[in-house]
C-alpha cells in the first residue's frame, strides 16, 4: 500500500546571517518576510522563483538513489496567483529551463495546494509563483508516494566533538533541541546526539536529555573525539543504523538532517552502503560552496573534486547535480559525513592521528562511495583566511605518511617527493620555520608506530604552533601593498639567467650577501609561489591579505645551512629504513583501529 512521503521542506530565509544571501532560497525583487508569522508576502505583479540551492529538489538524484519516482509539490498559500512547475537540465555549458505545468490559484483564505509534476528526466525541479494581487506563502514541501514496505527503519546517531568552543556548540545543540527534537515525527524519535567534550568544560546536566548525551573526554583531537562518539553510539541501547559525524565550529540548518534522514529511509539497496557527504560552505562568504567530496591527487594535494560553486547561480547549482565519476583517492570530510553502521565497527575505528587526515583515511580504507544532495550542508568557520603552518606543514604531512603506510592507501601518491619540494620552496622564500615543520613531520613519522600510540597530540601541536609565523597588523610595515590581494597576482616570467642563478644558489644562500637586493617586496604568506618576487632579495614581507597582517622573512644563512644539512641526513636515513618502517605501520594497523587500543588510549575504563 502506498503512502505520502515527505522528501524535503521549502525553506524561508529565517536566519539573521543568511538574510544577505536570500538568493540561496528564492529569486525575486526581494519579497517581504514576516518573521513573526513566518510567511512570505508578495505584491501584485511579482515573480518569485524557488528553483534555488535550498528550494529546488535534486530530482534525478532522488530518483536514482531512492524509491521516489513521483514528485508532488505541496504549498499553503493565499491570494490570486499562477504557479509554474519548472525543471532544469544541463546541456554542454548551458542550462535549459522548462515549464512542466501551470496552475492558477484563487484563494481568499489560506489554502493547501497539491500539484504533481509530469513524468520527466530533468536534473532539477522547482517552482515559480506569478502573483495577480497581494499573495502570501505560508510554507510547503516536496513529497512523493512510497509503498510502505519500501520504508526502512533508521536510527541516526549524530556525533560531534568539541574543545572549548561553547560559542558554536551550545547554539547548535539548542537549535536541534528546539527544532528537530521538538517535533513529533519519526526523526525526533530516532535522532540521538552524542557531544564529545574534549575540553571537559560543557555543563553536562544542563545539556543532557533522553536524546542528547554529553561525553567528557581527553583532548585527543578530532580523531579521538569522533572515535569516542562512534563507540558511544555503538554501545547505546538504540543501536545505530547510521552515524553522522559533524564538526563543532559550524553553522547548520536543521533541514540538512531532515533531508539526510528522509533519504536514508527510502534509499535503494544498491546505494544503502554509500556515505552521505554534506557540502562545506564558507562562513565568511556564505554563498560559496568549497567542497562536497574531496580527493588527493597524484602529487599529494588535498582538494575538492568540483571547482568553487556560487550557490546563487543556476549553472553552478547544476554542476552540483551532475552524477560525477568518483576519482581515485576520493573522500568525505567529517564536517558532515553520514556513515552506514556496517562500517562503524569496533574493529574498524579511525587512526589515532589527532587532527587532519582521519576522515581521508577512513573513506579510503573503507573504499567509500558517496551521495551528495543540494541543501545537505554546513558553513565552516575560518577556511578562507587562515593558513596554519603547524597544521598544513607538520600535521597534514606527518599524518599522510602514516595513513599511507598503515592502511596501504594512496599508493599512487609520492608524498616524500612533495615534502622535499615544499622544503625547498620554503627555504627559497626564507620561511625557515615552515621548512623545519616539514622536517619535523618526516622525523616524527620515522619514529615508527609506537610514536602514534601515545596520547601526545595536544602537546605536540602546542609545540609546533610556536613555529607558526608571528603576524602583525600591516599598518606596521611601510612596504605593505595598498591592494593586499596583489600578492596573488601572476608572477612575472624570469630570464633564463635569473632562473639558473635562483636554482643553483638556492636564491642567494650560496651567493655573497652584498650582491643581493635590499628592497623589500610583499609576497603571499601561504602556498602561493612567486619566485620572480623572491629572486635575490635579502628580506620579504609575507602578507595575509584576508586578515591584513604581515611578517618579515629575512635571509638567514646560518639557519639555512642547518636545515639544509638536516634534510640531507634525514632523507638518507629514510632511504635506508623506509621499507621496514612501512611494514611496521601496516602490521599494526589493526591494533590502531581496534576497540581495545582506543579504550586504553581514551582512558575510558579508568
Amino acid at each position: 500500500m502506498s503512502k505520502n512521503y515527505k522528501l524535503q521542506n521549502i525553506l524561508f530565509c529565517d536566519n539573521d546571517r543568511l538574510e544577505a544571501y536570500w538568493e540561496m532560497f528564492f529569486k525575486s525583487s526581494r519579497p517581504v518576510y514576516d518573521r513573526e508569522k513566518k510567511t512570505i508576502v508578495l505584491g501584485a505583479g511579482q515573480v518569485i522563483d524557488f528553483c534555488t540551492y535550498f528550494n529546488s529538489i535534486s530530482l534525478l538524484k532522488w530518483k536514482t538513489y531512492t524509491y521516489a519516482s513521483k514528485l508532488i509539490l505541496k504549498l499553503r498559500v493565499k491570494g490570486e496567483m499562477e504557479i509554474l512547475l519548472t525543471g532544469y537540465e544541463k546541456k554542454d555549458t548551458q542550462y535549459i529551463r522548462k515549464v512542466l505545468h501551470r496552475a492558477k490559484v484563487s484563494a481568499a483564505e489560506p489554502q493547501e495546494i497539491s500539484l504533481e509534476y509530469p513524468e520527466n528526466n530533468l536534473m532539477l525541479a522547482g517552482f515559480e509563483i506569478h502573483t495577480h494581487g497581494i499573495c502570501v506563502v505560508y510554507g510547503g514541501e516536496y513529497d512523493t508516494e512510497i509503498d510502505e514496505e519500501q520504508v526502512r527503519h533508521v536510527s541516526l546517531h549524530l556525533c560531534t566533538t568539541t574543545f572549548k568552543k561553547e560559542d558554536y556548540i551550545l547554539p547548535n545543540i539548542q537549535l536541534l533541541k528546539d527544532t528537530v527534537l521538538a517535533g513529533n515525527d519519526s526523526l525526533a524519535k530516532n535522532l540521538w546526539i552524542h557531544v564529545v567534550d574534549n575540553g571537559r568544560t560543557l555543563p553536562v546536566e544542563e545539556l543532557e536529555t533522553e536524546h542528547v548525551m554529553v561525553h567528557p573526554n581527553l583532548n585527543v583531537g578530532g580523531a579521538g573525539g569522533f572515535t569516542r562518539g562512534m563507540l558511544e553510539a555503538m554501545d547505546h541501547k538504540e543501536k545505530p543504523t547510521h552515524v553522522l559525524l559533524m564538526d563543532d565550529d559550524v553553522m547548520i540548518l536543521p533541514e540538512s538532517l531532515i533531508r539526510t534522514y528522509n533519504l536514508l529511509k527510502i534509499v535503494r539497496p544498491e546505494y544503502e552502503h554509500h556515505f552521505i557527504s554534506g557540502a562545506m560552505l564558507f562562513y565568511e562568504e556564505m554563498n560559496y560552496l568549497y567542497e562536497d567530496v574531496g580527493f588527493m591527487d597524484h602529487e599529494g594535494t588535498y582538494g575538492p573534486i568540483k571547482d568553487r560553486v556560487d550557490t546563487r547561480k543556476m549553472e553552478d547549482i547544476l554542476r552540483c547535480e551532475e552524477m560525477f565519476h568518483q576519482p581515485k583517492n576520493a573522500y568525505a570530510g567529517w564536517w558532515y559525513c553520514c556513515i552506514p553502521a556496517e562500517f562503524v565497527r569496533k574493529d574498524n575505528l579511525p587512526l589515532p592521528v589527532f587532527v587532519r587526515g582521519d576522515d581521508v583515511e577512513y573513506s579510503l580504507r573503507n573504499k567509500a562511495k558517496f551521495i551528495t544532495l543540494s541543501g545537505i550542508c554546513i558553513w565552516h568557520m575560518g577556511f578562507t583566511n587562515k593558513f596554519n603552518g603547524a597544521m598544513e606543514f607538520y600535521q597534514v604531512h606527518r599524518n599522510t605518511l602514516m595513513l599511507q603506510a598503515a592502511s596501504g592507501v594512496c599508493q599512487n601518491v609520492d608524498i616524500m617527493t612533495r615534502i622535499r619540494k615544499l622544503i625547498r620552496v620554503n627555504l627559497l622564500r626564507f620561511n625557515y620555520d615552515g621548512a623545519e615543520l616539514l622536517l619535523d613531520a618526516v622525523e616524527d613519522y620515522m619514529k615508527g608506530y609506537k610514536f602514534f600510540m601515545k596520547n601526545q597530540g595536544e602537546k605536540l601541536l602546542k609545540e609546533k604552533s610556536q613555529k607558526n609565523e608571528k603576524m602583525e597588523p600591516l599598518s606596521k610595515f611601510p612596504e605593505a601593498p595598498t591592494k593586499v590581494l596583489s600578492v596573488y597576482a601572476q608572477d612575472l616570467p624570469r630570464k633564463s639567467l635569473e632562473t639558473f642563478l635562483y636554482r643553483i644558489t638556492y636564491n642567494g644562500h650560496f651567493w655573497p650577501t652584498k650582491w643581493l637586493k635590499k628592497s623589500v617586496v610583499p609576497v603571499a604568506y601561504d602556498w602561493y609561489y612567486s619566485p620572480h618576487r623572491y629572486f635575490f632579495r635579502r628580506k620579504l614581507l609575507a602578507v595575509n591579505p584576508y586578515l591584513k597582517q604581515g611578517a618579515y622573512r629575512e635571509m638567514d644563512k646560518k639557519r639555512f645551512f642547518e636545515l639544509f644539512s638536516r634534510e640531507r641526513k634525514l632523507f638518507n636515513r629514510y632511504a635506508r629504513i623506509h621499507e621496514r618502517l612501512e611494514k611496521e605501520y601496516r602490521d599494526h594497523r589493526k591494533e590502531f583501529t581496534s576497540e581495545s587500543f582506543w579504550r586504553k588510549y581514551l582512558e575510558i575504563d579508568k
